[in-house]
């Protein structure tokens, strides 16, 4: 294992997960129009201290487990990590798994070239499906299922470098087994259970790495620009509303 990976891992796993979150703001307890919906979701994104949040989707990933997991080998490389490896489901291409700035950056595509089903989505019909009927994000740039290998890791890495920023991807753990863990920093590690649908704070550095003897695999869904219209940011807030009171009850 990477030495940078496992000392990242020992400075923040032992963080309470979501320790800091603060509590919600008077003004959104009875958030019901969309321009109430809208404020209190922007706060949950960028000011609430939310390291991670599950959204309330109740999702049986059975069926997609036994569709993704004998497939891996179908997976490419994603960025310089170890094992850790991508199929683009809706892209570019099957094989592209960057973003759009990346692959624009580099003279590959311009601002008219268009993302799409790939030809490999025949392979899995019913991930797709799942996509298309259950997706809290209907406008999307890029759906991938991503593959953390035995032994695998991703170094400590952050995707925006504006400090804060929930609510962007989403994130659905198929195969989550023993040994797979994803660390936050001064967040902990995020409580992952297969079938949990959840959106991460990636302004945060945050590492994954795999001890354990499976692959993991989540489904990670790009929303194009904003991406989150009002019914997800609806589904944002009560989840996450839901969440601090299950919290408040616990202690």
């Amino acid at each position: 294992m990477d030495q940078t990976v496992t000392d990242f891992f020992n400075l923040h796993k032992d963080v309470t997960h979501n320790g800091d979150i603060l509590t919600i703001p008077n003004e959104f307890l009875n958030a019901e129009t969309p321009e109430d919906i809208v404020r209190y979701f922007k706060w949950i994104q960028t000011q609430s201290k939310c390291k991670s949040l599950r959204l309330d989707i109740d999702t049986d990933v059975t069926e997609l487990k036994e569709e993704i997991k004998n497939k891996t080998s179908l997976a490419v490389s994603h960025r310089e990590h170890t094992g850790w490896l991508s199929i683009t489901l809706y892209g570019y291409s099957s094989i592209m798994t960057n973003s759009y700035e990346y692959y624009k950056q580099h003279g590959i595509v311009t601002d008219d070239d268009v993302t799409g089903w790939t030809d490999i989505c025949k392979f899995f019909p019913k991930t797709v499906d799942w996509v298309k009927k259950h997706s809290p994000i209907k406008d999307y740039v890029r759906v991938r299922i991503m593959i953390l290998e035995p032994n695998g890791f991703a170094i400590p890495h952050r995707d925006y470098a504006t400090g804060q920023m929930l609510c962007g991807p989403v994130n659905v753990a198929i195969i989550n087994p023993p040994g797979f863990e994803f660390v936050l920093e001064n967040g902990g590690l995020v409580p992952w259970k297969e079938g949990d649908v959840r959106t991460m704070d990636i302004g945060s550095f945050h590492s994954i790495r795999n001890t354990g003897n499976e692959p993991r695999a989540h489904l990670i869904i790009t929303p194009y620009k904003t991406g989150w219209d009002i019914d997800a940011m609806r589904l944002a807030c009560s989840s996450f509303t839901n969440y601090q009171r299950i919290r408040n009850d616990s202690v």
